[in-house]
């Protein structure tokens, strides 16, 4: 009987003998290479079953690699990285990336992730190796975090930019989480990125001002429309408009925007002509549809005919694991839009800043470190330069002593990742008695694996033991 075979392409011979010792001894035929020419050889000679390909090579980018693969046959390919981006994440999706995971890595999600690809090699859909004619390279606008809600954003995205433009995304949020920047990003990843991108404010205009911004109107169509107007909708093309607080919308307006959506045709106001829609519709809201549904102030059959495919927006104050690369962005952002040269925060701003509450989200950060810049002296962001940041803190969660030692990102981010890991522990445990079962039922993970966690961290579960 043919074992099946794995496929590691890692320039790392450490994550290759981590990964051949969870498989080997499962009975699985393992081959791996160092470099991405080696990989794309070794691929064509031994035809594996699945691959892990990790992106950083030191010859080819993985994702180069990843279309090479991609014109031979369509294999699961589990891409790995050691520090995940949106790019490189929508583009592993794009490319048809069985999955895309962070390390260090988990065996037991490793062995999870194989099994899974094998069983459902055969049912592959058939986007699944498309990629975009256009170079993508290059994205005006980026959306910023490494946490897993943000790496979920990023796939969702990558899945649905592969879809025609007929397939309605509907983004959830609160206010300055990013809504209108995450269908930017949708627009720009998909393959009419050239097309107009449209936003229609739905808080902005009376209903009789936004119907005709929508629609246009014929002359004479009404008291004051002395010329034909064009409307977003005719003038957004192939590309994406966006309904930004859709749930402002009128009821009027609401019974007209479902019947576009099931249509995809209009008449301009006073006219009779029927125009096709051909744009992407993206719809965003910073309030429970559900509860404006049951109040009966929006229309259920227009809540379930743009719930279909729906990123949720984190707020900051979830994700604050992300803080680190956020200020590095904006202080990027703003040593160009100010004339500033900061190099380094000092680690006091992150200790002020990672137990507030951020009620506005990303975009207050960005307002708290523009202005902390403005007035900052010399190129070390300090906490004095913060002035009169606000002191509430973060009474949903604990506060954390962050041990950052150093300006390296990426030591500074584990550093706070194992500090997360062992305060998450001793909580999981104290809330389950010292209980593993219950507490790997809870944190949604392997006996074994928070078996690993609490022995990397020195911890046992009878100390949490209750009496």
């Amino acid at each position: 009987m043919k074992r099946e075979k794995i496929l590691i392409v890692d320039d790392d011979p450490d994550i290759i003998y981590a990964i051949r010792l969870t498989f080997e001894k499962n009975g699985y035929a393992l081959a791996d290479a160092s470099t991405g020419k080696q990989g794309i050889e070794v691929f064509a000679r031994e035809k594996p079953d699945v691959v892990f390909l990790d992106i950083t090579m030191p010859d080819i980018s993985g994702l180069e690699v990843m279309k090479k693969f991609r014109e031979e046959s369509d294999v699961p390919v589990i891409m790995m990285t050691g520090y995940g981006t949106m790019d490189t994440a929508i583009k592993a999706v794009q490319l048809g990336a069985y999955e895309y995971i962070t390390k260090p890595l988990d065996a037991d999600r490793l062995r999870l992730l194989v099994r899974r690809a094998l069983e459902t090699t055969q049912l592959k859909r058939e986007i699944a190796g498309l990629r975009l004619a256009r170079d993508t390279t290059f994205q005006p606008y980026t959306l910023i975090g490494n946490s897993a809600a943000m790496q979920n954003v990023y796939k969702t995205i990558g899945a649905v930019t592969t879809t025609p433009n007929s397939t309605t995304v509907l983004i959830r949020g609160e206010s300055g989480t990013g809504k209108e920047l995450t269908a930017r990003v949708i627009h720009n990843s998909g393959q009419n990125t050239s097309e107009p991108f449209i936003v229609v404010n739905c808080t902005v205009l009376p209903e009789n001002l936004l119907e005709s911004e929508l629609f246009g109107h014929e002359k004479g169509a009404f008291t004051g429309a002395v010329e034909r107007k064009i409307g977003k909708l005719e003038l957004a093309g192939k590309g994406t408009i966006l309904f930004d607080e859709i749930s402002e919308l009128t009821p009027k307006l609401q019974a007209k925007l479902l019947r576009l959506l099931q249509e995809r045709e209009f008449e301009r106001l006073g006219g009779n002509e029927v125009i096709k829609v051909t744009a992407r519709f993206i719809v965003a809201t910073n309030r429970n549809l559900e509860e404006a549904v049951k109040q009966g102030q929006f229309r259920e059959d227009l809540f379930f005919r743009i719930n279909v495919v729906v990123i949720h927006l984190p707020p900051l104050r979830e994700r604050k694991e992300d803080l680190p690369l956020l200020m590095d962005h904006f202080a990027a952002k703003n040593n160009a839009k100010l004339g500033k040269n900061i190099k380094a925060i000092e680690p006091q701003v992150m200790k002020n800043l990672i137990v507030y509450h951020f009620p506005g989200n990303v975009r207050e950060l960005e307002n708290i470190m523009e202005r902390a810049m403005i007035i900052n002296k010399g190129d070390v962001l300090t906490a004095d330069a913060l002035g009169e940041f606000p002191t509430s803190v973060d009474t949903s969660s604990p506060t954390i002593e962050l041990p950052i030692t150093t300006f390296d990102l990426r030591k500074a981010r584990q550093e706070i990742f194992e500090l997360f890991e062992k305060q998450f522990l001793e909580k999981l445990l104290a809330e389950t008695g010292g209980n593993i079962t219950e507490a790997a039922r809870l944190a949604n993970i392997e006996r074994q694996s928070l078996h690993r966690m609490l022995k990397r961290h020195n911890l046992t579960a009878e100390k949490f033991h209750t009496k």
